[in-house]
């Protein structure tokens, strides 16, 4: 068709040179791609630096082959990976989706050439991305398709007549294969260690995959003597990788990882830089708030808004950056907290985790390996991010479904990039300390200054998106109530950095005063009505001093003035008897410094029901501790 179109035109026409021209470079191409040798125009461009257009077809300098196809496609991007792949597809299926999602993201050089060019390395990645169906995941099929490629390469270097993965895979070839991981591993024979040793003991696995998937090749076949020996030979060496491998390269390269992990120190960010960084995101979201209700088109403003409601969530929660920059806005929208179903264990939580539950929204999202993981979103934070979803429509692509979207942007935010941009905006003193690894690891480390039981532990880790199988029982408080009312308490105190002044306690014991920052009028006075549980007990049990002296004569005037506009307890003086019946009976916690639990502050009250009629539970636990504290400072 294209030579009937060409001949119906008159000569030295115009139209008729373009068709002369794509039918020339559409047989080049072929003849190319069919490894035929073919002459280089003026012999200046050595032939590894030619590539072609993916839409003309034409071979160009692969420095400049973006300019052309600007002009011949109006596309931009990269043109050299898209002309590589377009070479080496000519006669070949390859599967739809790594052809088009992840050959694209790979670096047009010698290593990704080889990994389009094996049949069996492109076959491994289109089952990974078949198994792994989330879009991030054709970054991580591109890496893991590099790395086979790296070996291939190294094995080719060694003997040159093996021409591919698939004749590779014999086990005459196994010491090949540890040879080439020891190179691309930079194994050191004199220190006998691997600089990255990672890669050498993680390799293993998909030799093993490429192994299976070598067998599914030979059976799909057909039958025969060769393909049977062919499926023994592969066995052999699934056999081979699986019994020898951890003895010539996994030990040594573990011990490397262990050597690198005790001689590096530990760094997390400090409570001083962390306060800094919350106040800097707080004052940030406001300016973009004004500015956003005085014009709503102000994509500038809406993405630092975006960013610090980003960081906030990110800073309480300690999330990993890709599992909460990859949120859903549906997700968020559709989650919530359902009020009924919290109230039905009222009666076995405290006042200040009832608050707790009241004022955050808890959303579960997925995380590493298809786990859920629940996030929590302050009060705060929900109301910014209720003006953002109600300007959304008006500056974010519809397509974008993710609910950290950036205006004019149709993928989501990089979260890694954007704590590191904050947390060098807000004058931290150390701010490459703040990143989301050191700041789950800052979590770890301090709360081993806590009393924390094993379900205490459990519900931390199942919080984290770590697998916990310790006393998973039945007769527990729900997930969603445990860790909204009391584990966002311990995420408050790393928030605020006041995690020391409760050293040594549990999380029942962790009780501090929510007025300052979730209580508000209304609040206040449904439970001054509230008869189960009064003001002055409940007030009682907190830990004095939390007002942050800051040297701000304003602020600190604002805080007397709350402070005086409360209700006034009425404090009652403990007699004699008193004192020596509870010093008595709770010997064993002064000695100790422990605080004595609930049941016991009540078997004394049932003891002693008349001396005691004055006294609750909450006011002979706080004597106690008074007690202890008073024989300390001695």
């Amino acid at each position: 068709m294209d030579v009937m179109k060409l001949m119906s035109m008159p000569p030295n026409n115009l139209e008729r040179r373009r068709l002369l021209a794509k039918l020339r470079n559409k047989g080049i191409f072929l003849k190319t791609a069919n490894n035929c040798p073919r002459r280089i125009r003026r012999g200046q461009i050595p032939e590894t630096s030619v590539l072609p257009c993916d839409n003309c077809l034409g071979f160009f300098s692969s420095k400049l082959l973006y300019r052309h196809r600007k002009k011949c496609s109006s596309k931009s991007g990269r043109a050299q990976s898209s002309g590589q792949t377009a070479l080496l597809l000519c006669h070949r299926r390859v599967d739809d989706r790594l052809k088009k999602e992840v050959f694209p993201r790979m670096r047009a050089d010698k290593i990704s050439l080889e990994a389009k060019a094996d049949e069996l390395i492109c076959s491994f990645g289109a089952r990974y991305l078949r198994l792994h169906r989330d879009k991030h995941f054709t970054t991580v099929t591109s890496r893991k398709m590099r790395e086979l490629s790296k070996i291939m390469i190294e094995i080719k270097k060694m003997k040159p007549e093996i021409k591919s993965f698939f004749q590779a895979l014999q086990p005459k070839y196994f010491d090949l294969f540890i040879q080439a991981t020891q190179k691309v591993a930079r194994y050191d024979s004199a220190t006998n260690a691997y600089e990255v040793p990672s890669f050498a003991m993680n390799i293993v696995n998909s030799f093993k995959q490429c192994c299976d998937i070598a067998i599914n090749f030979v059976l799909k076949g057909g039958e025969s003597v060769s393909s049977a020996e062919d499926v023994s030979q592969l066995r052999t060496m699934i056999h081979l990788f699986t019994a020898n491998w951890k003895y010539e390269v996994s030990s040594q390269a573990a011990n490397s990882l262990h050597l690198n992990k005790w001689n590096k120190i530990t760094i997390v960010p400090l409570a001083s830089d962390l306060k800094v960084l919350k106040q800097y995101l707080i004052d940030s979201a406001k300016r973009a708030t004004e500015k956003l209700n005085t014009n709503n088109l102000d994509a500038i403003a809406y993405n630092l808004l975006v960013e610090t409601i980003y960081c906030r969530v990110l800073l309480l929660n300690r999330r990993r950056p890709g599992e909460l920059q990859r949120m859903l806005l549906q997700t968020y929208l559709t989650c919530g907290n359902e009020k009924g179903h919290y109230e039905k264990f009222e009666s076995i939580i405290t006042v200040s985790e009832r608050l707790l539950l009241k004022k955050l929204k808890r959303v579960v999202i997925k995380a590493k390996r298809g786990r859920g993981v629940p996030v929590l979103f302050s009060d705060d934070v929900q109301k910014d991010i209720q003006l953002m979803v109600e300007i959304r429509p008006t500056i974010v692509p519809q397509e974008n479904e993710f609910l950290f979207a950036k205006a004019n942007i149709k993928t989501e935010i990089s979260g890694y990039k954007v704590i590191k941009k904050h947390a060098r905006l807000s004058g931290a003193k150390n701010p490459d300390s703040i990143t989301a690894t050191r700041l789950r690891k800052h979590l770890a480390t301090l709360m081993q200054i806590f009393n924390m039981t094993d379900g205490d532990i459990e519900q931390l880790a199942t919080f984290m998106g770590h697998t916990s199988g310790i006393h998973r029982g039945s007769y527990r408080l729900p997930d969603d109530i445990y860790q909204t009312a009391k584990l966002s308490k311990l995420l408050l105190l790393m928030e605020k950095g006041e995690s020391k002044k409760y050293k040594g306690k549990s999380l029942d014991e962790i009780d501090f005063d929510m007025e300052e920052n979730l209580i508000d009028e209304n609040d206040d006075s449904e439970m001054e009505s509230e008869g189960e549980v009064g003001n002055d007990d409940f007030r009682e049990g907190f830990v004095k001093d939390q007002v942050v002296k800051d040297g701000n004569s304003s602020k600190g005037a604002s805080e007397k003035k709350t402070v005086t506009n409360r209700k006034k307890r009425i404090l009652i003086p403990w007699t004699e008897t008193q004192r020596t019946l509870a010093k008595k009976f709770s010997k064993n916690h002064i000695d100790s410094s422990k605080p004595p639990k609930r049941y016991e502050c009540e078997e004394l009250i049932e003891k002693h029901p008349k001396t005691f009629e004055d006294k609750t539970w909450v006011k002979i636990k706080v004597f106690i501790q008074n007690e202890y504290m008073k024989n300390k400072r001695c």
